[in-house]
């Protein structure tokens, strides 16, 4: 296997079926659905099941629904295996328990207390879960899970920074290891030290469920008011855990994930080495995955544009080390995906490379029944991605 392609086979052995990922606007009547499509809580049914073949009334509620993109299996999609970053039982389990925390955090909030033990216990058991799938991935350029509608933003984006974060933590401290209090780098106890990141994650927002919910989903500028009410709910969040019982690494996560590398965050403005590295870790995972994300005011944005918003906060917004480390985790033209040729034809990712990342080979239809294959070069500036997707 080439280096950076991705892997071809499901975490147990089994050949993963090949796959692509469509935007919702350019899905055609025919398709087949690779992934069941979810925009409720795990559990429920799913809005449609694999193997359903998609008509023309399917597409438009997909996009009614504000579902942003869908696997598909088909031609072009032939020999397409992405290798996800977590399987989906883990994932069904943490939006679970996220959303059971909420609900507990909601009623602990009208209490004036803080969150139960029992609750954060089993929150932890889920990160200790993600941490140990992630451990066991490769060395190579993973896929994240596909964007779903706004509507279940909360608790999707949580898991999705979870694994995110948690990523790019085994890969950096694998390669830099990690200082303790004494200043010491350290490579031993990661699986303890990504599992207490990984609960922090997982709560990153929770003070968020003190803010009025327009304020959150307000398309346009916040006024003054506005923004001091936002720039505490990194304090309301760690406030609602108990510091005898949850680690201060997770509560550093909770309370700094806002904080800049250049001191123009908040709460406290920190600077540089001053932010505890598993939130500065936390930062770069938050951003990525809300660029990513559909929110009620604003579609989501491809992987590429993601990738550049990373790219150009190093050293401003965040860390430039952990930045170079997601860089390593996260392509900009992920196998896979959609990108539009410059004659306006659509074509798919089929093998992406970490060392060059704006040169993935692409799969084109010739419009002759068969199809092309082609290294394009994303750095010249010429095609530019299809969509959201």
């Amino acid at each position: 296997m080439a280096r950076g392609r991705y892997a071809a086979r499901f975490r147990d052995g089994r050949i993963a079926p090949p796959v692509r990922l469509v935007s919702t606007h350019r899905l055609q009547p025919g398709a087949v659905i690779a992934r069941d499509v979810r925009t409720s809580a795990p559990g429920t049914a799913p809005l449609l099941r694999a193997g359903v073949t998609v008509t023309a009334s399917i597409a438009r509620r997909l996009v009614e629904l504000g579902v942003e993109a869908v696997w598909v299996r088909d031609e072009l999609s032939e020999g397409i295996e992405p290798l996800e970053a977590l399987s989906d039982e883990a994932r069904d389990e943490a939006e679970r328990e996220v959303i059971a925390t909420l609900g507990a955090a909601r009623d602990a909030l009208a209490a004036g207390q803080a969150l139960a033990d029992r609750d954060v216990r089993r929150l932890r058991d889920v990160a200790a879960r993600i941490a140990h799938e992630v451990v066991a991935l490769p060395e190579a350029a993973i896929a994240l899970s596909e964007m779903r509608s706004a509507d279940a933003y909360t608790h999707e984006h949580s898991v999705r920074v979870t694994t995110l974060g948690v990523l790019i933590a085994a890969r950096h401290w694998r390669r830099h290891g990690w200082r303790d209090y004494l200043g010491q780098r350290r490579t031993d106890g990661i699986g303890e030290r990504l599992t207490q990141l990984g609960l922090g994650l997982l709560l990153h927002d929770i003070g968020k469920l003190a803010l009025p919910q327009e304020l959150l989903d307000k398309p346009g500028r916040l006024d003054e008011d506005e923004w001091e009410l936002v720039r505490r709910h990194p304090d309301i969040g760690a406030d609602l855990l108990d510091h005898t019982t949850t680690s201060m690494l997770t509560i550093s996560v909770v309370r700094y994930h806002h904080e800049r590398w250049d001191g123009r965050g908040y709460p406290r403005g920190l600077r540089g080495a001053e932010i505890s590295e598993l939130a500065r870790i936390a930062a770069v995972a938050d951003v990525y995955d809300a660029v990513r994300s559909a929110r009620p005011y604003k579609p989501a944005k491809p992987p590429h544009v993601a990738v550049e918003v990373i790219r150009d906060g190093a050293g401003s917004a965040f860390d430039p080390v952990v930045v170079e480390t997601f860089r390593g985790v996260v392509l900009p033209y992920p196998v896979g995906h959609e990108v539009e040729l410059p004659d306006g034809r659509i074509g798919v990712v089929i093998a992406a490379d970490p060392a060059a990342p704006y040169r993935p080979t692409v799969r084109i239809p010739d419009g002759q029944g068969g199809v092309e294959e082609q290294v394009v070069d994303f750095a010249a500036g010429n095609p530019s991605p299809a969509g959201a997707g």
